[in-house]
């Protein structure tokens, strides 16, 4: 990413300052604090954030707060069952967490318990790619360590969720997962976010994963917050060979959401996926910003995201697939399709290719428009009422990214949560 160099003044100082916490010394950690004397917050004059404004975020007094019990603990999704780790206010909650569905199949645990050969990864794969990367890298205390050896598949889903309460305060939280995934294993894992109120939140979120060869990993984004929630989340998937990964991204709520994801195809026969979904209403923003690195031969990559943008509320969505000078025999494809629903809302999307490589097979393409009138004619004269009608055409195009999923339960709870929005 084209970023220039800067030095915080002292308000950016004051506002970064909010984000330290005792976290112990390591090599990555200390990095990164060095890298944030350099570092500098995103403009719009910057390429990559051409139409994200984040001001708003420095003038906020974020906070890290206590947490408190819940009971009944909120986010549920009915009929999932999956080993469970709960974080409220940033916080683990060992009380309302259950790990007991994939006992002895792997490492699965806090990040401050992690094993410190899990901990010595941390930072190889995100670096300090902008300065929320770096923040997390040099601060964050919480998170999610999961280790599966080789061959081994797990038993259930894990389901990692995170709360946020209200506070005297704007709640500010770190977040990091270490996900190492051995040769040969399958994982599924649920990444979800749900706000208890409307209090205003920022979550500054990092994932690194690491796919061992033959490997398979479904990893599932859930984003369902409140009005003044605001999220930047950053994930990078490194693949080795023969390996498959699907991410899923879906975003049902937040006032700003920042999805950064990129994948890194390192060995021939990897094949990665990636699939989002987004609902948008009143003022609500997201920004999608995804990059494909085809570094070896013989590699498959498949991008798909799909929004509905309704009132005001904003889209945008950057694909970029970088195919290298070695990677032959490359199938790269990306599509971006949204549907308006008002006449204020906006989507502005970018896909991009830039390929080093001669014999390649890549393709993108991107689509904005209304509802299909003659199909909601075609609905209409046989007798169903226009606002059904409306609601069966939005339903079909939202599902195709849900319907994907492997976890029925969860794809039951995004057909309501869509039912919900726009009936």
């Amino acid at each position: 990413m084209d970023t220039p160099v800067l030095t915080q003044d002292t308000a950016l100082q004051t506002w970064t300052d909010r984000f330290r916490q005792e976290a112990p010394a390591t090599p990555a950690r200390e990095a990164a604090r060095q890298a944030l004397e350099t570092l500098a917050f995103p403009t719009r004059k910057w390429e990559a954030w051409k139409y994200t404004d984040i001001r708003h975020l420095l003038k906020q007094d974020f906070r890290q707060q206590p947490a408190q019990g819940m009971d009944p603990v909120p986010g549920h999704i009915p009929g999932l069952e999956a080993d469970r780790l709960v974080f409220i206010n940033g916080v683990f909650s060992p009380s309302d967490s259950d790990l007991s569905r994939n006992a002895g199949l792997a490492t699965i645990c806090p990040l401050a318990a992690a094993p410190a050969a899990c901990l010595a990864q941390m930072g190889d794969l995100v670096g300090h790619q902008d300065i929320f990367a770096a923040l997390n890298t040099a601060w964050a205390q919480a998170g999610v360590c999961v280790y599966v050896p080789d061959n081994q598949a797990l038993a259930a889903p894990i389901h990692i969720l995170h709360l946020s309460q209200p506070g005297e305060t704007p709640l500010l939280s770190q977040h990091r997962n270490l996900l190492i995934i051995g040769a040969g294993a399958r994982v599924t894992l649920l990444d979800a976010a749900h706000s208890t109120n409307s209090h205003p939140s920022f979550a500054n979120h990092v994932t690194e994963l690491w796919i061992g060869e033959g490997a398979e990993v479904d990893l599932i984004k859930l984003q369902d917050e409140s009005a003044q929630a605001t999220r930047i989340d950053t994930t990078v998937v490194s693949l080795a060979g023969k390996s498959r990964c699907s991410v899923f991204t879906f975003t049902l709520g937040g006032q700003l959401v920042r999805n950064n994801l990129s994948f890194l195809l390192t060995a021939p026969q990897a094949e990665g996926n990636l699939y989002g979904g987004y609902l948008l209403r009143n003022t609500q923003m997201v920004d999608n910003y995804t990059q494909v690195q085809h570094i070896a031969p013989h590699c498959l990559s498949n991008e798909l995201y799909k929004g509905i943008i309704a009132d005001q509320a904003t889209s945008v969505f950057t694909g970029r697939i970088h195919v290298h000078k070695d990677a032959q025999k490359t199938n790269a494809y990306q599509s971006n399709r949204n549907i308006l629903l008002s006449e204020t809302g906006t989507v502005n999307t970018r896909p991009q290719l830039e390929i080093y490589a001669d014999d390649v097979k890549c393709s993108h393409g991107a689509a904005t428009g209304r509802l299909d009138e003659n199909a909601l004619y075609y609905l209409r004269a046989r007798g169903i009422p226009e606002r059904q009608a409306r609601m069966m055409l939005i339903h079909a195009f939202a599902m195709e990214v849900a319907s994907t999923l492997t976890l029925d339960p969860l794809v039951a709870y995004i057909e309501q949560r869509i039912h919900d929005a726009f009936s």
